[in-house]
Order: C-alpha cells, then structure tokens, then sequence
C-alpha cells in the first residue's frame, strides 16, 4: 500500500507528523529516557526532529516500508507521540512525551495500527522489542496481546550499531490479543 492514512480511535488520532510538531518532538526526545532505551539520535536535537518530520515519515510511506504515525487526543491537537511499524520485518515502535506516560494512550494507539496492518496488508505476524528493563514498553506490547517471546540479543541495532540484549514479543493476525502473563516484571 503506498500513501498516508489516520486512524481514529474512541480518544485519539493517529495522523501524519507535520512541521508544526517539530519542537515538541526536539523536546521529548530529549527526555534522558530516549537515551538509555530508545534508538534515537543522542543528544536529540531540532535537526533531528526535522529530518524525522520532513525526511523519514514521508519517505517510509512512499516506499511502503514504514508507516509512522503521530498521536494525538481528538483531532489537530498537539503530538503526544509516535508509533510506527516497519513493514519489511512488522516491528513495532513507539513512544510518548514524558507528560502523556501512564493514561493509557499508547495501548490504545499500539491497537488501532495493529488491526489496521492487519486489516490493510498480508502480514501474518507483528514482532516487538524493548532494551531489557524497559518495563513500560513492555506492559503496553503485554496489554495489546502481544506473546512475550524471551530475552535475546536484538534485532534493532544500538546507537552505535551493535546490537542489544532484548525483551522480544510476537503478535499472530489471529492470536487472542487479552494480555498474556509470563512477561518480566
């Protein structure tokens, strides 16, 4: 599928990340969580945030090979965050602005782009992985249903490209998407 779409869901909007929302991104991805758990450029700066909104997005959609989205409450409100999928291998990722953690938004957006991977492509499975002790990553991929799969070393590559000890977590099309226990605490 080439070409952008949103997703709604009963409080959010899941749309494309435009100029406007480079500064909040240059200011959450500078929150020091980013940097001990996420992949991003460290120290974040605008640039950053500027090559993400005008380069990385758009180019992802075009060549069908990753679809980004940015969270938003209802309609046009300011980035809470990002979630993504990433075709080739339906990795999953995401994250929030420190001030949008614990009020149950990205399990709610993490599902909607779930059922519309499922809905709108032939992907059998979705695969998600944390750095091990990203206790919060993990409880969002554990309420969406996704099947805590081990400990291993990953397959996202690390800022300087080695890769990492990883919790992984795999979701089938027609897996019963409840929470499963056996998750790390």
């Amino acid at each position: 599928m080439n070409g952008t779409f949103s997703l709604t869901t009963a409080r959010l909007t899941l749309d494309q990340p435009v100029e406007g929302d480079v500064d909040l991104i240059a200011s959450y991805c500078s929150d020091p969580v980013f940097e001990a758990f996420m992949t991003t450029p460290w120290p974040y700066e605008r640039k950053h945030a500027e090559y993400f909104v005008r380069s990385f997005v758009p180019d992802g959609w075009s060549r069908s090979v990753e679809w980004t989205w940015a969270i938003r409450e209802g309609g046009g409100q300011d980035i809470l965050g990002a979630i993504g999928v990433r075709m080739n291998s339906g990795m999953v990722g995401y994250w929030l602005g420190a001030p949008h953690r614990g009020h149950g938004i990205m399990p709610e957006a993490l599902r909607a782009v779930v059922d519309a991977v499922f809905e709108r492509s032939d992907r059998a499975d979705l695969r998600w992985e944390c750095v091990v002790g990203n206790t919060a990553s993990s409880r969002v991929a554990e309420k969406v249903g996704f099947r805590f799969t081990g400990e291993t070393v990953g397959m996202i590559a690390g800022r300087d490209g080695s890769l990492q000890r990883s919790w992984t977590a795999r979701l089938d099309r027609h897996d019963d998407r409840s929470a499963r226990p056996v998750w790390p605490v």
